[in-house]
């Protein structure tokens, strides 16, 4: 049967119009343009083939039906140590389409009242303690455990110590923190960033989130996109019209050819077949495994380890009347409220647009649409009680039941797939980079891959 199965494909190279390429890669998320930007930029002949209508992976935008709005498909935001996004988003010319708001300056909300995390005034990390002593939901014991615990992460090496708490609640319990301080600031910053409950996150992943995001190298800021999620990645065809390298979508690679211990091309689902030096995947890796077994190839790591388990973000987008916030983003602690984004400012438009960004969302994501609804809307009435049920002009309900990887029973291990073929690799943002389910992680494991191609 193997036999038949060769005999088939190198027919089918030979009926068709072989096209070769320096690198062929597998998916257009961010991973797979970083890993075409960073090729083409040194001259190589590179081919990325993406199976939706959009460039982007999980961070793109599409119309809604119900409402006939362009919306985003999550709430993407970055800090100042993503050195590696903010190089992607130069190269293809849309810097100017993150807003950074220096020192982070989180309103949030809690018990009626509103306080800031982060200073208007006062730069770096001086701005964040100083505005941690005038913190008006934490009394002055907590504030003082909450900058002990912050000075412990600060000046510990993360990578090269032997963390004895497995988990971060039981570290947050072990430094004193008290329920108020997890409440009024870790799961403000911990829940979206590792989109999971902080007493089962890996403590060594929560303190890096900390550490590179308060105490990192580069500026401290939250960067925010200014346009919708599509308009970040559409200069990047722009940025290619000079090479000879080419983007296809709506375009699915079915199997992948080998031979001798290499990949020699890849089998379109139109029967096409693209030949090419070197083959990146730089899709989910559910994607990845299940391409490498529709196309008989084996890995040889540890896949017993399993898959990484998945997290959901449930994104609730509300278009009313009148204005509901006027900064371009508030937290909340204490209620079933996590995030809000005033989509109207941040992208320079007139509606009274917000979403409220949900992660971990279990308690949400199975449930009607019409009942996710209804919950927020009381939720965010309690909040803003000028707000009434009327001004309510429209609603969208996003889910993504498998938005991120959980940092969880030790989750490093299963971040890496290996097989025998010397010019096929990997990227990610479930690749081993160290960083947990980012933006910048997707970046940094394209640009490996490209560079190990390159090397």
């Amino acid at each position: 049967m193997v036999l038949i199965w060769q005999i088939e494909e190198v027919i089918l190279i030979n009926k068709s119009k072989s096209k070769k390429y320096d690198v062929v890669i597998i998916g257009g998320g961010i991973s797979g343009i970083t890993s075409m930007v960073t090729l083409a930029n040194k001259g190589l002949k590179t081919l990325l083939l993406e199976k939706s209508a959009f460039l982007g992976g999980r961070a793109f935008s599409f119309k809604d039906q119900s409402t006939g709005e362009l919306i985003d498909n999550g709430q993407h935001v970055i800090v100042g140590a993503c050195n590696e996004f903010i190089k992607l988003i130069k190269d293809i010319d849309s810097e100017n389409k993150i807003i950074k708001v220096n020192n982070f300056q989180v309103p949030v909300i809690y018990d009626g009242k509103k306080s800031y995390l982060g200073s208007k005034y006062f730069k770096s990390i001086i701005g964040l303690f100083i505005s941690l002593v005038n913190y008006k939901h934490l009394s002055f014991i907590d504030k003082y455990h909450l900058i002990i615990a912050l000075l412990k992460i600060k000046f510990t090496d993360i990578d090269n110590i032997n963390i004895k708490e497995e988990n971060f609640g039981v570290w947050l319990n072990n430094n004193n923190q008290s329920s108020k301080s997890i409440k009024c600031f870790w799961e403000l910053i911990i829940k979206p960033a590792l989109n999971d409950n902080l007493e089962v996150i890996e403590t060594k992943e929560a303190l890096s989130v900390i550490k590179r995001s308060f105490f990192g190298e580069g500026d401290l800021y939250l960067g925010i996109p200014s346009t919708n999620l599509s308009s970040l990645w559409s200069s990047t065809e722009n940025v290619l019209q000079n090479n000879s390298s080419k983007i296809l979508k709506k375009t699915n690679a079915e199997r992948l050819i080998s031979s001798k211990g290499k990949l020699s091309s890849v089998k379109l689902s139109n029967g096409e077949i693209i030949e090419a030096n070197n083959f990146i995947i730089s899709t989910s890796q559910s994607a990845a495994i299940k391409l490498l077994n529709d196309s008989n190839i084996n890995t040889i790591n540890n896949t017993e380890e399993g898959l990484l388990e998945s997290s959901p973000i449930v994104g609730i987008h509300f278009w009313f009347k009148k204005p509901v916030i006027s900064e371009r983003y508030i937290a909340s602690a204490g209620s079933n409220i996590q995030w809000i984004f005033n989509v109207s400012r941040n992208h320079n438009k007139e509606d009274n647009h917000i979403v409220i960004s949900q992660s971990a969302a279990w308690d949400w994501i199975n449930k009607d649409k019409t009942y996710i609804k209804d919950l927020f809307l009381k939720e965010l009435i309690l909040l803003f009680p000028q707000l009434k049920i009327n001004d309510l002009e429209k609603y969208c309900i996003v889910k993504q039941p498998n938005a991120t990887f959980r940092c969880i029973n030790d989750s490093s291990k299963k971040r890496n797939l290996e097989t025998s073929l010397s010019n096929l690799f990997f990227a990610g943002d479930w690749t081993n980079t160290s960083w947990p389910s980012t933006m910048e992680s997707a970046v940094i494991s394209g640009r490996k891959a490209a560079e190990l191609i390159i090397d």
